[in-house]
C-alpha cells in the first residue's frame, strides 16, 4: 500500500499545520501497515486514535480562521465536515471489518483524495492568509489540541460523528 509523507508540495510554510501534518500522515501509515492478522481491537486502536487526531487538527485550524477572520473559512469548514464523515465512516467499519483490505483502502483514498488535495490546496491558501495577513509578519499558529479538548471548543468529537453514521444507516 502506499506510504503518504509531507512532501515539498505539501508544505504550508506555518510550521505547526505542517507539524500536524506531519503527524496526522504518520499515524495514517501506521493504520496502514498493521499486520492483517492484527486482532480487531488493535486495529480499531489505531484507525480511532487516526481519527482523533483527524478531528483534533480540524478543531485547531477552525479556531486559528475564526481568530484570523480567514474569508474561505466556509469552503474550508465544508471540507472538513465531509472528511469528518469519511473517517467516522472508516472507523464504524473498522468496528465491524477489523484490519481487513476494505477499510485500509478506504484509509487510502480517503488520505489520496481528500487529505492530499486538502493540504496542497485548501490548507496552502490558509497557511498564504495567515502570513498576508499577520500583525508584524508573526504567523497566527494553531492553538494546542489538548485545550481545545479540554474547554469543549473543538468542532466535534469523532464518537457523535460515528453516531451519527451509525443512525444514518
Amino acid at each position: 500500500m502506499r506510504r503518504f509523507s509531507l512532501t515539498p508540495d505539501l508544505i504550508t510554510g506555518v510550521a505547526e499545520i505542517d507539524a500536524q501534518h506531519r503527524a496526522l500522515l504518520a499515524l495514517a501509515n501506521q493504520v496502514l501497515d498493521t499486520p492483517d492478522e492484527a486482532s480487531p481491537a488493535t486495529f480499531l486502536r489505531a484507525v480511532s486514535f487516526l481519527a482523533r487526531y483527524i478531528i483534533d487538527h480540524f478543531a485547531a485550524e477552525e479556531a486559528v480562521m475564526a481568530q484570523a477572520g480567514y474569508p474561505g473559512a466556509r469552503f474550508h469548514l465544508e471540507f472538513h465536515a465531509r472528511l469528518r464523515r469519511e473517517t467516522a465512516e472508516i472507523v464504524t467499519c473498522s468496528q465491524r471489518e477489523g484490519a481487513s483490505k476494505k477499510v485500509k483502502l478506504a484509509v487510502s483514498f480517503m488520505l489520496e483524495d481528500w487529505l492530499i488535495y486538502h493540504i496542497r490546496e485548501t490548507d496552502r491558501e490558509l497557511a498564504n492568509f495567515l502570513r498576508d495577513h499577520s500583525a508584524g509578519g508573526t504567523v497566527l499558529g494553531l492553538p494546542e489540541i489538548r485545550p481545545l479538548r479540554s474547554t469543549g471548543d473543538g468542532a466535534g468529537s469523532i464518537e457523535t460523528a460515528i453516531a451519527a453514521v451509525a443512525r444514518a444507516r
